[in-house]
């Protein structure tokens, strides 16, 4: 818990966005997290075909390069790590993560936030679901990433989040605020929405 602005960069607008921004943000000047926001409609269909093809697939692979780049950097720094990239299998992207810090030879807490994924749990959508969905997704809020980072995680992955969430988690675990800081979230919503879509906000999907 902090009474300094937390310092929130991100790295990715969409998946197959800048493989180099990670290690450019992390070596550009200091920040406390680095984001990444990886999934669109589209996205989730691509990563569900790549799903059907191998069940250990369905996350953003290009975000373990940019791991691979950084981790050591983001843990001598202190600098945690959350991103969505974990798309329809945000466990197996853990697991991937878990791996490159292995092969690095660095001892990295990964966490991952799941729930989203309704896939198995139709039911609970309405009105009634007809056929079988490529996927079907909930967008979880930030408090999943907050208590993760709360627990001592360097890396947090999620499937489908809101996108501010990727701010609004890491600021929520930062300043310590309770699910009623209404006024203080609302600010951090309007700044995760600039943040996530950077590369948007700056005109460089241009």
């Amino acid at each position: 818990m902090s009474d300094r602005p937390v310092r929130i960069g991100n790295c990715s607008g969409f998946y197959g966005d800048r493989i180099s921004a990670a290690r450019e943000m992390v070596e550009g000047g200091p920040i406390d997290v680095l984001c990444g926001d990886y999934l669109a409609e589209l996205t989730m269909l691509i990563l569900a075909k790549a799903q059907a093809k191998d069940p250990a697939a369905g996350y953003a692979k290009t975000f373990l390069t940019q791991v691979e780049q950084v981790l050591g950097t983001c843990l001598e720094r202190g600098i945690r790590i959350v991103a969505n990239a974990g798309g329809l299998n945000p466990a197996g992207l853990a697991a991937a993560v878990r791996e490159v810090a292995v092969k690095l030879g660095l001892d990295a807490k990964v966490a991952h936030v799941e729930g989203d994924d309704l896939r198995g749990a139709l039911g609970a959508i309405s009105p009634p679901v007809e056929g079988k969905p490529v996927s079907a997704n909930a967008y979880l809020g930030g408090w999943g990433i907050a208590e993760a980072l709360a627990a001592g995680a360097d890396v947090v992955v999620t499937g489908r989040v809101t996108d501010a969430s990727l701010v609004v988690g890491p600021a929520a675990w930062w300043h310590g605020w309770g699910r009623a800081k209404w006024d203080a979230m609302a600010g951090a919503v309007v700044a995760g929405h600039v943040i996530e879509c950077g590369p948007q906000a700056t005109g460089g999907n241009y």
